[in-house]
């Protein structure tokens, strides 16, 4: 290979500016969606992964991929879990179809990277120890798997609440709820099946 390939330097949290994700080859406006088999709008990424180079220090805005204490508490990710937490009823409605789902998930990433400065969907590389982003696709899915966090015990207390205002006595509501989460999914148990 041709060496003349290199890396930008990598960034600090002070490096970071209230800076526009890459043009879109789609044309419009950031956010801009295209239609689907439905004829519905889904959303088009506009961030690439590495987009920006490597970043030395994440700041506070930025979403951290990974495990672990030092990720869970990282500021952008607990404003990541509260912004899911706030969509995720919507998101496990039975009646949200899967295009609005898609876009569910992308207003997630979506209202991270509309913060002042940015936030970045970041992973850590272990080679080297900086941080490089994710990209949009990658944002949208990782949206996508917190929202289903929890989803059986959620569609439970749905069950739950339809089944007590129909006129089921409480605990017979409690207990048909707790056999339809233990049993969705064609018998699976609840232990999810294959992705999207």
């Amino acid at each position: 290979m041709g060496g003349s390939s290199k890396s930008p330097a990598p960034r600090d949290d002070a490096d970071v500016k209230a800076e526009a994700p890459p043009p879109s080859d789609a044309g419009g406006p950031a956010g801009a969606a295209s239609r689907d088999d439905d004829n519905q709008l889904s959303p088009v990424p506009k961030v690439p992964p590495g987009h920006l180079g490597p970043v030395r220090t994440p700041h506070p805005h930025d979403v951290l991929s990974g495990r672990g204490g030092r990720i869970n508490s990282h500021p952008g990710n607990v404003r990541f879990r509260s912004a899911v937490d706030s969509l995720k009823r919507e998101y496990l409605d039975p009646r949200t179809k899967k295009v609005e789902k898609a876009r569910i998930a992308a207003q997630i990433a979506s209202e991270v990277r509309a913060r002042h400065p940015p936030g970045r969907f970041l992973k850590e590389d272990p080679h080297t120890g900086l941080w490089v982003e994710i990209g949009d696709e990658r944002a949208w899915k990782k949206a996508g798997q917190a929202l289903r966090e929890s989803a059986p015990e959620i569609r439970a207390e749905r069950q739950a609440r339809l089944q007590m205002m129909a006129g089921m006595d409480p605990v017979s509501a409690a207990v048909e709820a707790g056999m339809t989460a233990g049993t969705g999914m064609g018998g699976m148990g609840g232990m999810g099946g294959g992705g999207m």
